[in-house]
């Protein structure tokens, strides 16, 4: 077995943290790193990249005071600092990055009136990227072609999987980063029905080539259309892999358990099976949730929970317990030496020496990932004062 991973979102860190907390210095890294390594037993990294790397643009309502990167006051480059800082640890390092989590456009007032829980999340001010908005052709659609997932980029597109390529590479190039870790979450609202969305015009044609039936106006195969829209995912991977090996770094992947990709996004199938079997990725954690903030536990949609999902997180709709899963599931494909490493996502869990141990316990867990912030201010998360 290795050792636990330290996953930082570094961009709450600057808004919310205090003192050492906030990682606003070279400094204060090296010291929060050190008690990663010694209290949390993290053996690596993942660095979360901030919004404000990503060209993007915020859209602010007319009376809101400020926008919640105005303590951003950051002068040095984080891209070579905290590799460079984490080896001096002793800790691998990995990029984090998303890949549906691009942003979305500020929403009407009537809407914004009732359609987020508090102001933290989206409501009166977004972020959305540039690419995101300047091509709104590429987020998924749903079967009528005029509704939108904001934020989730329909991977079909060439251009969609060669942008975020380009993205990551610039970013990893020349800097001593161990790898890539991709995030599947999203803060997007989520679809109102599991299968709302993945009509794309690419899927459209390769669907109606291979099954002779037009997702957009025939009945088809719904299976089918979500193992279609996994295979994109799985495409997109393969095209990383090849990216990361040429620059002698290892590839990762959060998803949450189970065969599908699940709330807030679809019943898109999860082919991670076939991921550890051809060798795609060297880590692949699970466990993780789109539906709650890692680092303050607020509820991201309350309001907009969705139906139809094949298996579902929230409520454990045909997922049987964690252990069961690993034991029964997960441990006949990643029982076997020279294939990925399988990691556990802690963050949404409160500490449980008991449940820490009994997936451990696992031969095939090779260790545990632990939020950061929640570990470096545990002052600020008791008063909860993010919380409008």
């Amino acid at each position: 077995m290795t050792g636990n991973i330290a996953s930082v979102s570094w961009g709450d860190y600057l808004v919310f943290g205090e003192g050492d907390g906030r990682l606003h210095t070279p400094e204060a890294l090296a010291r929060r790193m050190e008690h990663w390594r010694e209290e949390l037993g993290a053996t690596s990294l993942h660095w979360r990249v901030p919004h404000t790397m990503t060209p993007g643009r915020f859209h602010k309502a007319p009376d809101y005071p400020e926008t919640i990167e105005s303590r951003s006051d950051i002068d040095w480059d984080f891209l070579h600092i905290v590799p460079e800082c984490a080896h001096q640890q002793g800790l691998k390092a990995y990029l984090y990055v998303s890949i549906f989590d691009e942003g979305f456009p500020l929403a009407p007032p009537e809407v914004r009136a009732i359609s987020y829980h508090n102001a933290m999340h989206g409501q009166h001010i977004t972020w959305q990227s540039d690419f995101s908005r300047r091509h709104p052709n590429y987020a998924l659609v749903d079967r009528s072609g005029e509704i939108r997932q904001w934020g989730v980029l329909c991977l079909a597109y060439p251009q969609v999987r060669e942008h975020f390529r380009r993205r990551f590479r610039v970013w990893l190039e020349g800097c001593e980063w161990d790898g890539l870790f991709v995030c599947t979450r999203s803060q997007s609202r989520p679809a109102d029905f599991a299968d709302q969305f993945g009509f794309n015009e690419p899927i459209r044609q390769e669907y109606q080539e291979r099954y002779g039936r037009d997702i957009c106006a025939e009945d088809f195969d719904l299976q089918l259309w979500r193992d279609l829209r996994g295979e994109y995912l799985t495409l997109f991977l393969s095209e990383l892999r090849e990216m990361t090996a040429a620059l002698g770094m290892r590839l990762a992947l959060g998803v949450p358990r189970g065969d599908v990709l699940g709330p807030p996004l679809s019943n898109l199938t999860l082919g991670w099976r076939e991921w550890v079997g051809r060798g795609l990725l060297d880590e692949l954690v699970i466990n993780q949730n789109s539906s709650v903030c890692p680092s303050m536990w607020h509820d991201l949609w309350p309001m907009h929970r969705g139906y139809g999902y094949l298996q579902n997180y929230l409520d454990w709709h045909n997922l049987p317990s964690l252990s069961e899963q690993i034991s029964e599931t997960y441990a006949p494909v990643f029982g076997h030496a020279g294939i990925s490493q399988l990691f556990v996502a802690r963050q949404w869990d409160e500490r449980s020496h008991a449940e820490e141990q009994a997936s451990r316990a696992h031969p095939v867990v090779s260790g545990l990932v632990y939020n950061t912030f929640r570990f470096d201010n545990p002052e600020a998360i008791q008063r909860g004062d993010w919380v409008a």
